[in-house]
């Protein structure tokens, strides 16, 4: 179960907006308008290195101290960040400590509605809880909001979380801009030498961190939290990777567990290339969806022939990679980048349209969009800095496998995984790679039963692309006692996002431990795909976050107007805060005077 997603994300660069009008909006009622740009790039996300200190005699005593995030975002939006120290070995309790950050939205209920907290992990490894709340917490159900705090955290090494490092900007950059998937014997020596190099950063940046980053680790760590909130038991809900977590803590901590939502399962018994395999194979089905959806929409910037004109744009940057002017620099962009882009937008289908237009870019001579997508996926900020969500992802990934295939090995496997899938085979077949030479993990993966534990509900996708529907079956089956729900949609995940049969389930289940008849399907919400752009996905996000349609209309407008189509799509994707503040809060204050 070493298996590497994306994690949840909503589109972030929406809710940049969305917080952003409701600054303006409140200073242009009074208050004098002053530049929310300053202080975004909050103390929350600066890096520091592991905390040496150690434990109280007790974790059970271990309080925690809420107080305002130094994030404006989540400020705005009511959050509160604490901190909590946790062992490094979880079998030495008053050894060295690491730091986790943490993040909650208070309950909105009385406290006779109020059960406890519900724990969110969003997924990656190496996703980060606190931006996930930061974005997704309006959009939570007001049942759940009445019933929980919602608290989500930064795992060990991640973002926030005592981070750990690897590669500097410069030599994450220059990987990057390599050959990702090799057909030589010399591009195999040069990934094998980048994959030492990464290791050996890795080893010389987060020794501490590097044996202890396994899932296990991340459980006992997700039980401390349980311990610091007051809550006897668990009730957590885990996305993605997230799943893994919770079928660990289910396995390791039974007794301790309420409730457990797992939306979008990992497998549980699959190997590196089983994995790998799988997750081409699901972004090849996707993409026969998209591809599909994009003939039947007249709007769509690829129809009628959408998959001569993606087959035709990957053969030709297979051939001769371009060189593409981005804000961060010059960039080349060949196959292997096209198609992480193209399988980024498949997660999710907001961002179908998005993908259409980035491919339709690249044939007339752009390729700006396609790499605010590359980049949304592979963790490069707006000004070419990388932050360290690749760098944890590794380290789980690596930690949660007993598999050290050779070079050799490696490039058998990938082999196999193209010939099975020939588009996304070629960039996902050499994942067996990324562990070569790594070290083994200090606590190691147990087997995942979940015996002894309340019965867990598992959420799974058919059109799932990165965590497959088999893998949800394999989930349910591996687990003592666990109900199924299916949803018949696109796109990874179905909570929050796959419509009211899902939510409904999800939160019956959550508070009032009512699991769903077994058999269980929700139909697709998305009947009639629309292929429009990100303004009117921003809109429709803006409309939901409580603005008025008009004034939103208005703002966002405004904003291409004055930035350009280009540029707003990659403030938005790559969540370019310190641009958008200042366009935003100038079209906010301008709109709100012209209602006046």
């Amino acid at each position: 179960m070493s298996v590497a997603c994306t994690p949840v994300r909503t589109l972030r660069g929406a809710t940049v907006v969305l917080a952003l009008v409701t600054l303006a909006s409140s200073c242009s009622l009074g208050n004098s308008a002053e530049s929310t740009s300053a202080s975004m790039d909050s103390a929350q996300r600066t890096e520091s290195s592991t905390a040496q200190k150690s434990l109280p005699p007790s974790s059970e005593q271990q309080p925690l101290t809420w107080t305002n995030c130094a994030d404006d975002l989540a400020a705005a939006a009511g959050l509160e960040c604490a901190t909590l120290q946790v062992p490094i070995d979880p079998a030495s309790p008053s050894g060295p400590t690491t730091e986790l950050a943490l993040i909650r939205q208070p309950s909105t209920g009385s406290a006779s509605e109020r059960i406890g907290s519900l724990v969110i992990n969003p997924g990656g490894p190496g996703g980060s809880g606190l931006e996930f709340l930061t974005s997704a917490a309006a959009a939570f159900p007001s049942e759940l909001t009445d019933a929980f705090d919602l608290v989500s955290f930064d795992p060990r090494g991640v973002a926030a979380s005592s981070p750990v490092e690897c590669l500097d900007d410069a030599a994450a950059e220059e990987q990057l801009a390599g050959d990702l998937s090799p057909d030589t014997a010399e591009e195999l020596s040069k990934a094998v030498a980048d994959q030492k190099q990464f290791l050996a950063s890795c080893r010389a940046n987060s020794a501490e961190l590097l044996t202890h980053m396994s899932t296990a680790d991340v459980a006992a760590d997700l039980d401390q939290i349980r311990s610091a909130l007051g809550d006897e038991k668990l009730t957590y809900l885990g996305f993605s990777y997230g799943t893994a977590i919770g079928a660990v803590y289910a396995t390791l901590y039974p007794e301790n567990s309420r409730a457990l939502v797992l939306d979008g399962s990992v497998s549980p018994k699959s190997t590196s290339e089983e994995e790998a395999l799988a997750q081409a194979q699901g972004f090849e089905n996707t993409l026969a969806n998209f591809v599909s959806a994009c003939n039947a929409d007249k709007g769509c910037a690829l129809g009628p022939d959408a998959a001569a004109k993606i087959a035709a744009t990957r053969n030709e940057l297979n051939k001769k990679p371009v060189q593409v002017v981005t804000p961060s620099g010059t960039r080349t962009l060949g196959v292997d980048l096209f198609d992480i882009g193209l399988a980024t937008a498949l997660y999710d289908t907001s961002l179908w349209g998005t993908a259409a237009e980035a491919i339709r870019d690249i044939n007339s001579g752009g390729g700006q969009l396609i790499f605010s997508l590359v980049d949304r996926q592979l963790g490069r900020q707006p000004d070419g800095s990388f932050d360290n969500s690749s760098a944890a992802q590794s380290m789980v990934s690596c930690a949660d496998s007993t598999e050290r295939p050779t070079a050799e090995q490696s490039q058998q496997a990938a082999e196999r995984i193209q010939a099975a899938a020939p588009t996304f085979g070629q960039a996902l077949g050499w994942a067996t790679l990324s562990c070569l030479g790594w070290p083994m993990a200090a606590n190691p993966l147990p087997e995942i039963t979940g015996k002894g534990s309340p019965t867990v509900l598992v959420v799974g996708t058919i059109g799932d692309p990165a965590t497959p529907y088999a893998w949800a079956e394999e989930m349910t089956a591996a687990l003592e006692s666990a109900v199924l729900l299916t949803y018949e949609g696109d796109g990874h995940t179905a909570f929050l996002r796959g419509g009211p049969c899902v939510d409904n389930a999800v939160v019956t289940y959550l508070i009032e431990l009512t699991v769903p008849k077994v058999g269980t399907r929700c139909p697709n919400k998305e009947q009639n795909l629309s292929f429009g752009g990100l303004r009117d996905e921003v809109v429709s996000q803006l409309v939901e976050g409580g603005l008025p349609k008009k004034l939103a209309e208005c703002v966002i407008d405004g904003v291409i107007k004055e930035s350009g189509s280009a540029e707003f799509n990659r403030m938005v994707l790559e969540e370019d805060v310190e641009k958008l503040s200042q366009l935003v809060t100038a079209q906010t204050l301008g709109c709100a005077s012209a209602g006046d």
